[in-house]
């Protein structure tokens, strides 16, 4: 499962710039924009991520009768676009520099370019960029004219084409047109002791339908909400992602196949907290403070079409939204 490696991600960031080859003071320097390239490189997957949480909820309107029920596993899949898989890598407003042991100051914009574009996302090539630090030849300062004052090399991604999530899932059916939905996946530990992960959603769907007898299709509304949180070995919370959404649906049964779709109000949020690296040059903990990523997807439609044999269902959908979603199903499905 991929999200453990999002535990140890922005670790590696910003290790991987720490590396940077020239005065030691550099990578110290470069920390001062850690976040915001953190927030850059992570944003693709983690949006991603949090369309799929929001995914998968039903695959028919018509709704359980009391105490029936289905269990199954859902998998939702975003298709990584090419915009997505490259950020503009951000360096400092000022750089402080020695040479030939005389302290300068350097201006981002007057004596180096800003940022540093085509650099890998989390969801990009997985060979980072090689940034080469050099002075413009333009610059106010003449002595560094067109000289290379550093090196470093970004981050690579996970050179995704699509960016998956699993969640299982069960639904079960309660009186006066009621049904309720359950998420969830106990404590586990993933990988070689890397992280642990938690997840619980709940939601509850509602009949309105059975208001309208004489309507030809089924109707329903829905309500989610939902929790996902990975911490470390000692059960210290590193990353945390929340889901809602709500909306409605409509569905039409034809022998086997059933047809459905709807339209969906949501949000996505992931919070990553306050973290620290070791300065591999001065042996320095340098602290960076958390910060938040919510996902692209506001709104969604959606359709798909569910094959139910005996009591094996299959299902699969397609979402239209910012970040389109390709969500499949199957389990087991009593009425």
């Amino acid at each position: 499962m991929k999200a453990a490696r999002v535990f140890v991600i922005v670790g590696i960031f910003l290790a991987s710039v720490a590396g940077a080859r020239a005065q030691q003071d550099l990578s110290t320097q470069l920390s001062k924009v850690a976040n915001s390239n953190a927030v850059n490189y992570l944003s693709p997957l983690l949006s991603a991520w949090g369309a799929d949480l929001n995914s998968g909820f039903y695959h028919s309107a018509d709704l359980h009768d009391v105490l029936g029920f289905d269990v199954g596993v859902k998998a939702g899949a975003v298709v990584v676009k090419d915009v997505d898989k490259v950020f503009d890598f951000v360096l400092p407003n000022q750089i402080s520099y020695t040479y030939q042991g005389v302290p300068v100051t350097l201006n981002a914009g007057s004596d180096y370019d800003n940022v540093i574009p085509g650099s890998p996302t989390a969801v990009g090539s997985s060979t980072g960029k090689t940034v080469t630090l050099k002075i413009k030849d333009s610059s106010p300062n003449i002595l560094l004219r067109g000289k290379t004052i550093g090196t470093f090399t970004t981050p690579g991604g996970f050179d995704l084409k699509y960016a998956p999530l699993i969640m299982p899932q069960a639904a079960i059916g309660l009186p006066f047109g009621l049904e309720v939905i359950g998420r969830f996946v106990p404590n586990m530990t993933i990988g070689n002791n890397i992280a642990k992960v938690n997840f619980i959603g709940f939601g509850v769907r509602y009949s309105i339908d059975q208001y309208l007898p004489m309507v030809p299709v089924d109707i329903a509304v829905h309500f989610m909400t939902q929790k996902l949180t990975v911490s470390d070995m000692d059960d210290n919370k590193v990353l945390g992602a929340s889901g809602t959404a709500y909306g409605i649906e409509v569905s039409k049964k034809l022998i086997f196949l059933t047809i459905y779709g709807g339209y969906q109000i949501e949000r996505s949020t992931w919070s990553i907290d306050p973290y620290s690296y070791t300065d591999p040059f001065t042996s320095s903990t340098i602290k960076a403070s958390g910060f938040s990523i919510d996902g692209k997807d506001k709104s969604r439609m959606h359709a798909g079409v569910r094959l139910l044999l005996l009591f094996v269902n299959l299902h699969a959908d397609y979402s239209f939204a910012t970040q389109p979603v390709l969500t499949a199903g199957v389990g087991v499905s009593f009425r």
